[in-house]
């Protein structure tokens, strides 16, 4: 069955945007269209797909780097997995695959067919500058504050954010002992709810802030770039917001330090999200897909296990997909995620084997 899309029209700046990505919190929770929870005979099909891509790689992880989107067959699933590719480009851009079976499933099988899916959507992006294409958002006890280290690996409330890729895939391994929970706003939304209450700071976030690369910047890149929050490119709005990035990009040598009017308007980016917010708590084998450009996303912070075995681990996907939705320059600055020599790009199942 064809998933019903609402009607989009082409976005103008300081214009409320129509948009099937607009959605409110309580909107989301009330529909289920979103939603994939994997059968018995899906999750059969992926486990043989699983079977016969180990049976070419062997027990490396690494040999999924040189697999094609046409080496994995989705069985059963592929139908439905055709809807949620539907709903994230013209739909309400972010889709919920439910039952991936992690505690029966060994790390490798597991990998195969997550790789997998995601290669149906669009190219993999390394994660840091290691290489790792399947990034560990764990907590390595970094500091947020710190301007070369990365949000994911903390513990900390994280601000309403983008990803540096067009798509992006989480899977749930392992929960915390308490706190965690996810959080997602539609960037549509907080952009025309802005236009209502402070059309003065929805125009600040459509001029360009300063970015940066913590530290990652590749051969002849710059420390930071620019890019607005708020872009409209070719009649869509592309939203990429990260309070954190901005703030430490606006410090570096160079750059301009922000003004009042631009922190109050990042200020309010996140009293909106949480106004808009649709917040849950991901279960082991949930599967998100975000489409980076139509919806933010952050997570309440979190209290971990002692025993490390145990620790608060997901697996993060970075996909490349020029055909969903018009690339910002934030986007367009991480083409190939975050640059690694082809050479190096591995996967890594355990987060303490991983750079990320």
């Amino acid at each position: 069955m064809a998933v019903e899309m609402q009607a989009r029209e082409p976005a103008l700046p300081g214009q409320p945007v129509i948009d099937p990505a607009c959605w409110t919190g309580e909107e989301l929770a009330a529909r289920e269209d979103w939603i994939f929870e994997l059968s018995a005979p899906e999750i059969s099909d992926l486990a043989a797909m699983a079977a016969s891509v180990r049976g070419r790689i062997g027990d490396d992880p690494s040999g999924l780097v040189g697999l094609a989107r046409e080496d994995f067959s989705l069985g059963a699933f592929a139908p439905r997995f055709e809807r949620a590719k539907q709903i994230l480009k013209d739909g309400v851009g972010l889709v919920l695959i439910r039952g991936l079976p992690v505690d029966d499933w060994d790390r490798l099988d597991l990998a195969i067919v997550y790789w997998g899916l995601g290669s149906q959507i669009g190219s993999p992006r390394s994660n840091n500058p290691q290489g790792d294409m399947i990034g560990h958002v764990t907590d390595k006890g970094k500091d947020l504050d710190n301007p070369v280290h990365r949000a994911y690996q903390t513990n900390a409330e994280l601000y309403f954010h983008v990803d540096q890729c067009d798509m992006l895939s989480l899977l749930c391994i392992r929960q915390a002992k308490s706190g965690g929970h996810s959080k997602l706003v539609s960037s549509i939304a907080l952009h025309n709810e802005m236009l209502i209450r402070r059309p003065d700071l929805a125009k600040v976030l459509a001029e360009p802030f300063t970015w940066s690369l913590h530290g990652e910047e590749g051969p002849g890149q710059a420390p930071w770039f620019e890019s607005p929050v708020f872009n409209y490119v070719d009649g869509f709005l592309s939203v990429t917001a990260g309070y954190k990035s901005i703030e430490k990009g606006h410090k570096l040598h160079g750059t301009q330090p922000l003004s009042d009017i631009q922190l109050e308007a990042l200020d309010y980016i996140e009293e909106l999200g949480n106004d808009l917010t649709f917040e849950t708590y991901l279960e082991p084998g949930d599967m998100p897909i975000i489409n980076n450009q139509a919806v933010l996303h952050s997570r309440t912070g979190f209290e971990d296990w002692e025993d490390p075995e145990r620790c608060r681990q997901l697996w993060r996907f970075w996909l490349g997909t020029p055909d969903y939705r018009p690339r910002s320059p934030y986007v367009e600055n991480y083409l190939h995620g975050i640059w690694a020599p082809e050479e190096k790009r591995r996967v890594v199942l355990e987060a303490w084997q991983s750079g990320s």
